[in-house]
């Protein structure tokens, strides 16, 4: 903790200032809207040094002082940047664009079907073309747009900017995601797996905000999961940590597509529950379907949905004993069969957990939305910038687009 009585004569008073500007904007990041004596309870700062932050922060326009709830006191909240983000999630079948206006503070959205059959090259034309539809839709210039933020769905190499070739996203394996959309969009991109952005946005706005050491899981299709380790996203040394799906809890489980089998995606995933009631004769049409017919007593369903909880407590339990994470937010698909699901994964961490080691994490359900990443790669742009949003507007949480406006 940095004290705002005196130098250690080690730093000058300017480091000093930019060092206590740093925490209450971290501070504000992890409470949301907070007024001066809450900054300076949680900061360690004294009143005076918080108010005389406050009043430089608000005057550059990165942070604006508010009445209260009660009306008695004000509070302090984060405001956004200027200029605009392209965020992009590029998923198997899938591609929903997003632009937002941070300076208009509007938001447009499409969403794009791929189809089964698709490649690196036809994708990129297909984002091209989505890009140039929305910035003109939203009247946005390409010299408004700082970078684009991609999120991938598939396990991405950061040091050689390539799709690992785990079978997911096969028309992308060896190719330079972000020099090659980088190239077709004339702009800087920046590309992450999705359930980074999706722990990200959890973080920042969801259940996870005031969280040191966050393991986000995301259950759709298939399963991966995002690391925030002490505040930050953590990748590893190559962006690939926290391929939670591909931890195996059953060796002689289902065959997965990385060619080990009982992979937690191999039992777990929602692909894996259509593909088990399918064999059994009871076949489903998607995922939502199972959930519903689960909710409404159908023993199959609720039978199928409760062994997955219980093969995500079993995966979770190895990865609590590893990294201790204070909180596992389960987001997702498959995550909206509630307590169902949290459950049996509460359950099985609990008859798994070393308590000695780790003890409990606190486990909660994600946002219900399917926007996920695109609001992760809001967070990111945030964090990057030095900006922030106590919470978000509005204008953001509302997306256009009738099959956007669906998963929202």
């Amino acid at each position: 903790m940095v004290a705002d009585d005196a130098l250690d004569g080690t730093g000058s008073q300017s480091a000093l200032r930019r060092s206590n500007e740093r925490l209450i904007l971290d501070t504000l990041r992890t409470l949301g809207p907070a007024s001066q004596a809450t900054l300076a309870r949680n900061s360690g700062l004294s009143k005076s040094a918080v108010n005389a932050i406050v009043r430089a922060l608000a005057a550059d326009g990165v942070l604006e002082v508010r009445p209260g709830a009660t009306g008695r006191e004000t509070e302090v909240a984060l405001i956004g940047p200027r200029g605009a983000l392209v965020a992009l999630d590029l998923g198997h079948q899938r591609l929903h664009g997003s632009v937002i206006s941070f300076d208009q503070q509007h938001r447009v959205d499409e969403v794009v079907d791929l189809g089964r059959e698709h490649d690196a090259s036809s994708d990129v034309a297909t984002v091209s073309e989505l890009v140039e539809r929305l910035l003109e839709q939203a009247g946005v210039s390409r010299a408004e747009v700082d970078r684009v933020r991609v999120g991938v769905h598939a396990p991405y190499d950061a040091l050689t900017r390539t799709i690992s070739p785990t079978g997911i996203l096969p028309g992308w394996e060896g190719s330079d995601v972000e020099a090659m959309l980088s190239a077709a969009l004339d702009l800087p991109v920046e590309v992450d797996n999705d359930a980074n952005y999706a722990a990200l946005a959890e973080w920042s706005w969801g259940a996870g905000r005031g969280s040191r050491n966050l393991l986000y899981v995301k259950s759709s299709n298939g399963i991966g999961s995002g690391l925030i380790i002490n505040n930050q996203v953590y990748r590893g040394s190559n962006g690939l940590a926290g391929e939670l799906g591909h931890i195996v809890v059953d060796s002689r489980g289902a065959l997965c597509n990385c060619g080990n089998r009982g992979c937690l995606s191999a039992v777990a995933s929602g692909r894996a529950l259509l593909l088990e009631l399918a064999a059994a004769g009871s076949p489903r049409e998607s995922l939502q379907q199972v959930i519903a017919d689960a909710q409404a007593g159908d023993l199959a369903c609720r039978r199928i949905v409760g062994e997955a909880g219980r093969y995500l407590g079993v995966g979770l339990s190895h990865a609590v004993k590893l990294i201790a994470p204070d909180t596992i937010i389960i987001g997702g698909e498959l995550a909206a069969a509630g307590t169902l699901l949290l459950d049996s994964v509460k359950a099985e961490l609990s008859a798994n957990a070393l308590q000695s080691v780790s003890g409990m994490p606190r486990v909660e359900p994600g946002l219900r939305r399917g926007d996920m990443s695109i609001l992760g790669c809001v967070a990111a742009v945030l964090a990057g910038s030095g900006y922030g949003m106590s919470e978000l507007p509005t204008w953001i949480l509302t997306p256009t687009g009738q099959r956007v406006r669906e998963t929202v």
